[in-house]
């Protein structure tokens, strides 16, 4: 079999002849590539076969065909087949700003039974709140929480991610121990079970130990949260002062548009689902879908497809360099530029810039430092150990009929307060990061009309003033 492979970028146009594709390996990379495309794999496959040639994947538009053609040494005429084209993935979670018909619609699907939490779309999915308003508040404080929280037990995100396989196992061993001394064993001295007063310390130490773990991911939380409250709080004094400071009006609209823009990209670069919680990871074409959603976002930001800061910002994340500190070089070139201002106001614009990096660096830090790690595996290997002992303790208190009910709800109180924090020690994958960049587009968007109107009445002037 030979193969004709032309690539086509916006600016290029490369093609591969048969002669390349000698080997085994290199016809069943081919085929893979027909099966699974993605911009890596073309760059990998360009680089390895075409000698001198370097091509990166931010220059791809997923133009790809190849033609197969069957070679017969006994016979000249041939067969071929030409593959389609693939074409780059459409947006499916990203709903445009002027197609929304209220702020919640950006999560989609919402869970009104849990104070409007994002809804669980699997049983592993952590619980993920949106930003509370009275209502919520309200609701939270209700006498009649507890009740509630008890009858929603069951549909929980702790309770559903530990049902398999750690309730599960603790329940069959609590089974399997009763059914043994109640079904095999001969008489009581053959049953098995152990004393609890020689447990009762080392369960102490347990439920400190993830008490201790739930507070350290809490921190870490804390502070995640901190940080996405600063880059609210810098982006609407950038944008006030931008306002008040920048002379010309093309580079103060420039501004503003960036600083909307930031806030998506730090979206996207915190959480690599950009906080579409929809895609899965799995999907062959992962990265093309995340392309395409946040190829949306920022479309709705900047409103034009010929922008350079839009195609700039796109190419970073395709080249997946770090699109905020990017969009901050550009802000200060803004500032750099206005030179008809006072250098004291224009270093207090900088002064802006600089909180929004200092709290991507806070953000980073958190983000690609977790807990240590082997705090985290000690802990899990004790909770294991514990909850499997767990039956043999209670079963000469609780007896045949309530060791296997006991050791679930026992097993699910401790278990549950690790679980959470294991879920709290990632904050980005569980903070409302889409509502947050929201929040600074409508404020920014906000100082910039009431800036204009403020504006245009002192224009038109008062006929007694």
């Amino acid at each position: 079999t030979t193969f004709n492979l032309t690539l086509q970028s916006a600016n290029l146009t490369l093609t591969i002849p048969s002669t390349i594709f000698s080997t085994t390996r290199r016809t069943e990379h081919i085929m893979m590539l027909m099966k699974h495309p993605s911009p890596s794999s073309w760059r990998l496959l360009a680089e390895q076969s075409v000698s001198g040639i370097k091509m990166r994947s931010s220059n791809y538009r997923p133009v790809f065909s190849m033609t197969t053609r069957a070679a017969s040494s006994s016979s000249s005429s041939s067969s071929s087949t030409t593959m389609p084209s693939t074409t780059i993935a459409q947006s499916k979670f990203y709903t445009p700003r002027d197609q929304r018909l209220g702020n919640d619609s950006i999560y989609g699907e919402i869970d009104n039974m849990y104070d409007k939490r994002i809804k669980r779309r699997r049983r592993i999915d952590p619980t993920r709140e949106l930003n509370y308003t009275p209502a919520h508040w309200d609701r939270h404080k209700s006498v009649y929480r507890r009740m509630k929280h008890m009858l929603t037990t069951f549909g929980s995100s702790p309770f559903q991610r530990l049902l398999f396989p750690d309730l599960f196992i603790s329940g069959l061993v609590a089974g399997g121990l009763t059914y043994y001394n109640e079904f095999l064993a001969m008489d009581a001295a053959s049953q098995i079970w152990m004393d609890g007063q020689g447990v009762a310390a080392g369960t102490t130490a347990i439920a400190l130990l993830t008490g201790f773990r739930l507070n350290a991911s809490y921190g870490r939380y804390n502070e995640g949260r901190k940080m996405m409250s600063d880059i609210n709080t810098a982006s609407r004094n950038l944008a006030t002062n931008s306002l008040m400071w920048v002379t010309e009006k093309k580079a103060r609209e420039r501004m503003l548009v960036l600083v909307k823009a930031y806030s998506v990209a730090m979206t996207f670069h915190l959480n690599n689902k950009g906080n579409h919680n929809g895609v899965r990871r799995c999907d062959p074409n992962f990265d093309e879908q995340i392309y395409a959603e946040y190829q949306a976002e920022m479309r709705d930001v900047f409103r034009n497809d010929q922008d350079k800061d839009f195609v700039q910002a796109c190419k970073w994340f395709r080249n997946k360099d770090s699109v905020p500190i990017g969009l901050t070089a550009l802000m200060r070139r803004i500032i750099a530029g206005n030179i008809d201002q006072k250098d004291a106001l224009n270093r207090e614009l900088d002064v802006h810039v600089n909180k929004l990096l200092t709290s991507l660096g806070g953000c980073e830090r958190i983000q690609k430092t977790p807990l240590p790690t082997c705090l985290t595996r000690h802990t899990s290997r004790l909770l294991f150990v514990w909850s499997h002992m767990l039956p043999f303790v209670i079963y000469p208190a609780c007896g045949p009929f309530f060791t296997l009910p006991a050791t679930i709800a026992i097993s699910y109180s401790i278990m549950g307060i690790e679980d959470i924090g294991v879920q709290l020690e990632e904050p980005f994958n569980i903070l409302p990061l889409r509502q947050y960049s929201d929040g600074v587009y409508d404020g920014v968007d906000f100082i910039a009309s009431a800036y204009s109107d403020d504006e245009s009445e002192e224009g038109n002037g008062s006929p007694n003033g």
